[in-house]
């Protein structure tokens, strides 16, 4: 089994480079065919003359040829730096350390959000199959693939915000009259437990909760997919009909030997929607104003800001690789006939 687990490493690694490659080059030739020119919109106010427009492109290296300023690219990267933000001054990683818990601890919730809910209808599904229930659920799967979560979130917010008003104001991670906590962890509901303030902790919770779902709705699509799909394929076979003809119990048939085996491919789509739910909240981060990375990149590709969209991309394609290799290692543990053949 040791064995086997580093063999599947070493192959996700062999084939992990070439991507990760193939992304940067792409990244960086699509950014650069982005019409505009970052050196006139940083240059200092709109009546700015040629030469000083000449001299802020000098400066962003943009004076040079796209293999020279690619060349550049690398070695940065190789060097563990991704630049500076021209929007903040910053380093683009000091920004994304400052931003990243805000992204992740919304996709987690969200994610959580959406495995709570479609783990248990698909169960259902698969057990009332063509009941009245199983339509419920298809109609509910169909409409989630279709809508996209940036559009739910604004019937989110017109329905209990506008409307009903029980939710909070749907803006950033507290609420105006709240001062954030001490920052341990970069996580708002964690930074307010570990200073003890359980009233704040409640605030930031309730601040989550629409986002969390706008977000949700993108995970229950393929997830309640492939339960319902997955538990019918274990009902209909042949050891749960031996186990039924054996005179175990329904539950234990369900739980002990239908559940699990119906959880293998759900465990892997698992991991590929949590790693993309981390890229695809950008409109949902905008929509919320959340400060997390995905509003940080969408505003630096409105600014002509090179720098935060290439690591941006490059993270999240790395955030989706690392997570596909943990499936991949979770998925041979469970079942050792993971990656045979």
């Amino acid at each position: 089994m040791r064995h086997k687990g580093l063999r599947i490493l070493l192959a996700r690694i062999a084939t992990t480079i070439p991507i990760l490659f193939g992304v940067v080059v792409v990244t960086f030739a699509l950014i650069r065919s982005l019409p505009g020119d970052p050196a006139v919109y940083y240059a200092s106010g709109p009546g700015a003359g040629p030469a000083e427009i000449e001299a802020v492109r000098r400066q962003l290296g943009l004076d040079r040829s796209l293999v020279e300023q690619f060349w550049r690219y690398l070695v940065e990267l190789g060097s563990g730096r991704f630049g500076n933000s021209l929007q903040t001054g910053q380093p683009v990683l000091a920004d994304f350390a400052q931003r990243l818990p805000a992204t992740l601890e919304l996709a987690i919730l969200a994610f959580a959000m959406g495995v709570g809910t479609a783990i248990p209808l698909g169960i259902l599904a698969a057990v009332k199959r063509d009941g009245w229930i199983d339509q419920l659920c298809r109609v509910l799967s169909s409409t989630a693939a279709a809508m996209p979560g940036f559009f739910f979130g604004l019937i989110l917010i017109y329905f209990f915000y506008f409307l009903a008003g029980v939710a909070p104001e749907p803006i950033g991670r507290l609420p105006g009259w709240a001062l954030p906590p001490p920052v341990v962890t970069g996580f708002m509901t964690i930074d307010c437990l570990l200073a003890g303030d359980v009233e704040l902790f409640w605030a930031a919770l309730g601040k989550m909760i629409l986002p969390a779902a706008s977000m949700a709705i993108f995970a229950i699509a393929p997830l309640l997919r492939m339960m319902r799909g997955g538990m019918i394929d274990a009902l209909d076979s042949d050891y749960v009909t031996a186990s039924r003809a054996f005179g175990l119990s329904r539950t234990r048939v369900l739980l002990g030997y239908a559940l699990p085996n119906a959880l293998l491919p759900v465990l892997a789509t698992m991991g590929m929607v949590l790693s993309t739910m981390i890229g695809a909240n950008i409109m949902i981060e905008k929509l919320f104003a959340w400060p997390g990375i995905g509003a940080y990149a969408i505003n630096a590709l409105i600014g002509l800001d090179y720098a935060p969209v290439q690591a941006f991309v490059l993270i999240v394609a790395v955030l989706f690789v690392l997570m596909t290799l943990a499936i991949d290692l979770i998925s041979s543990a469970v079942d050792p006939r993971y990656g045979q053949g």
